[in-house]
């Protein structure tokens, strides 16, 4: 199946969208970017830096649960 980001166009996957169109959805980075207001406020309510996706490479946030997902993407 072909997949579409419905924010930046981008498209990814296997298929023939020309006979089986296109499913819908957020590429890695436009979900990312969706949900870093989320991550933000409850890294705040659990007593951490609010500072998902702010790193330029280097966190020393071991216990933050959010910690991987924001240095892989």
């Amino acid at each position: 199946m072909m997949y579409q980001c419905i924010k930046c166009g981008k498209t990814w996957g296997e298929g023939q969208p020309e006979s089986d169109g296109f499913s819908h959805g957020l590429c890695l980075v436009c979900l990312k970017d969706a949900l870093t207001p989320l991550y933000r406020k409850r890294q705040s309510e659990e007593g951490n830096f609010d500072c998902f996706g702010k790193s330029d490479g280097y966190c020393d946030q071991a216990a933050c649960k959010y910690r991987k997902i924001c240095m892989g993407a």
